[in-house]
């Protein structure tokens, strides 16, 4: 069995663990860049290593019996590039959204991009649109293969969309500008007075939480509205299953951050919650205006609130979009899938060991 080395930002369940540990007929070592990001000791094993501490890069290959490298973001792939050049083995690099931008890049970053879309073997773009910028960038078509991110289908149990008086909505995403949830809110604040029993929940952490609870306070959205720190994924799913619409108002942000695909997405259509989302990015390679939920122009909150009011007022649409999402994600965004398709493209490197 080849065994890969795998560099990721750190080491927790959001950062790809499946994509290091489980990929079928493949060993791994997992590198971190030092200690501090080893931020989950739940996952850590005899398997972890950290880069600031391997002195010999031609030794650790030789005692770990690594045939191939991988990086899990664009910026890891540039720091993998002279462990490439000491050990001449191929170097893959995953692309997730960010890393295909300028936004809060360092000085150089284009320049280093293109120099590994030089010297790297392959890339794993996570939808076309990412792989058409680093298209735009330099990189050579050939070497580029789209690999989607899956979800594991046996976490999330498809229900038909609720036929009750309900009308729960609900966003979950890191409090970042790109995830558009000020958008999302000031559209729910457009048809609140229309729908009185509506409600907005969205869930989680990070810069813009207290931004957004001076928003809710502003906009008046009351009781309506709730902003829920981070929770564990099975706490994630139980509001997924009593929600009635679910919303992804992804934008691109004004440093030019970008998403790839929400997997926060995909997760709504494998439970059967239907969803509104934006035309950013890669989302319209997972939802299909009008097939399996319904999309507007991103950063427009007039549409995102005309979406809302349609999708409350269509109640009988629902179904048929939910069963239509369920079958995309099952058909393009299946976690076993993905993984198997993984390490076939991992084969194609070496030579169909």
């Amino acid at each position: 069995m080849s065994t890969v080395m795998h560099l990721n930002l750190r080491v927790d369940p959001t950062q790809y663990i499946p994509q290091i540990r489980e990929v079928p007929g493949y060993d791994y070592i997992h590198l971190v860049r030092h200690p501090k990001y080893m931020t989950d000791l739940s996952l850590l094993n005899e398997k972890v290593y950290y880069l600031n501490e391997i002195y010999s890069k031609r030794q650790f290959v030789k005692n770990n019996h690594i045939s191939l490298l991988h990086a899990h973001h664009g910026q890891l792939g540039i720091l993998l590039l002279p462990f490439k050049d000491k050990t001449n083995l191929p170097l893959v690099t995953s692309i997730r959204g960010r890393d295909a931008t300028l936004a809060n890049q360092p000085v150089g970053y284009l320049e280093n991009m293109k120099m590994l879309f030089e010297q790297g073997d392959m890339f794993f773009p996570v939808c076309q649109y990412l792989a058409d910028r680093i298209m735009d960038w330099g990189c050579p078509s050939e070497k580029i293969r789209v690999l989607y991110g899956g979800i594991d289908l046996s976490r999330y149990h498809y229900r038909p969309p609720s036929l009750g008086d309900s009308q729960n909505i609900l966003s979950v995403g890191r409090l970042v500008e790109k995830k558009g949830h000020h958008i999302l809110m000031q559209a729910f604040q457009k048809i609140k007075d229309k729908f009185p029993h509506a409600t907005l929940t969205i869930i989680g952490r990070g810069e813009l939480q207290e931004s957004l609870t001076s928003l809710s306070e502003k906009l008046n959205l009351g009781d309506s509205f709730r902003l829920l720190n981070h929770l564990p994924k099975e706490k994630v799913r139980e509001h997924m299953a009593s929600a009635d619409l679910f919303c992804a108002a992804s934008i691109v942000s004004s440093a030019g951050d970008v998403e790839g695909i929400p997997n926060t997405l995909k997760e709504a259509m494998a439970t059967g919650v239907p969803v509104i989302s934006t035309n950013h990015a890669g989302i319209p390679e997972l939802v299909t205006h009008h097939q399996e939920g319904f999309l507007v122009q991103e950063n427009n909150v007039d549409e995102l609130a005309e979406a809302l009011e349609f999708m409350l007022t269509h109640r009988e649409l629902w179904e048929e979009y939910s069963i239509a999402a369920r079958q995309k994600v099952e058909k393009n965004f299946d976690a076993t899938q993905q993984l198997l398709l993984q390490a076939k493209y991992y084969d194609e490197l070496l030579g169909g060991s």
